[in-house]
């Protein structure tokens, strides 16, 4: 078995993961989470990140933010796979005292609080400054999702990120084209988004499928060694990996009833 197929049964096995929490737990952002897997198994499996959980604490390790807390699950799923979460605590999600629907940093590996959008650019673009004025070697990575860019406070970043040339900066854009309660076109921000974000110096990817390794492995590889702070948009599917979820705008916080999710159940299964 290749690599790479290693990593697709790795997101599969999240998706899984992340269905039996919200289902049992009766909370979560499914719709959301399943969009971004891919992108969060290839930067914690595919050397994208390089992160070692026997080194969180190193002063010089690369950074992430997942900008997007609501996903959590996602993260938590990884973090439990790579021993930093036990699965008791894995287990807690949703309950008194347990893990919660937003990231924060009082759980291991994660690197920023969550709940807030649209802080993540300028939150990373600092963390990525200090370490070039500390002559440390790190990346810093955020995974934001499309509608945060309608927030002033990323521009601003943006605007100073490129003016600084601080190209230890990948910010990851999970284009899955829906936000809360409406979708997302390529008209506004997004028209001609790859000639704003040129025009600031920065350097701009596109992942045309953001659910395919051969692109978002190499594309992120690409964007980490580039000279000038980078954006790569990854195309996405809300509620990627199940039939009736895919593209659908009520699931956002919406919990999949008994039937629903022994359909979700037997369709992730089945791909895996």
């Amino acid at each position: 078995m290749s690599n790479l197929s290693l990593l697709g049964k790795k997101a599969n096995l999240v998706r899984l993961e992340t269905l039996e929490a919200i289902y049992k737990s009766g909370k979560g952002h499914i719709g959301s989470t399943f969009s971004c897997c891919e992108l969060l198994v290839a930067l914690y499996f595919g050397k994208v990140l390089n992160f070692n959980p026997k080194r969180i604490n190193d002063k010089n390790r690369n950074r992430f933010i997942l900008s997007k807390g609501h996903a959590c699950l996602a993260l938590y799923a990884i973090f439990r796979d790579l021993g930093i979460i036990s699965q008791k605590k894995f287990l807690s999600y949703g309950k008194d005292g347990g893990l919660g629907g937003q990231l924060d940093v009082n759980i291991p590996g994660v690197d920023f609080n969550t709940g807030s959008l649209g802080h993540s650019i300028g939150v990373g673009g600092g963390m990525a400054l200090a370490g070039k004025l500390n002559n440390l070697s790190y990346t810093v990575y955020t995974l934001i999702g499309d509608s945060e860019l309608y927030e002033g406070s990323c521009w601003e970043t943006i605007i100073f990120a490129g003016d600084q040339k601080i190209n230890n900066l990948v910010v990851i854009i999970d284009r899955n084209r829906f936000m809360v309660t409406d979708k997302l076109e390529d008209n506004a921000i997004y028209k001609d988004l790859d000639v704003k974000i040129k025009k600031m110096d920065w350097d701009y990817f596109e992942i045309d499928n953001g659910h395919d390794f051969k692109q978002i492995i190499p594309t992120l590889k690409k964007a980490t060694s580039s000279k000038k702070p980078a954006m790569v948009i990854a195309n996405t599917i809300k509620g990627k990996g199940i039939s009736f979820m895919e593209n659908g705008l009520g699931w956002y916080t919406q919990v999949p009833s008994k039937e629903e999710y022994e359909k979700a159940k037997e369709e992730l299964l089945k791909s895996s």
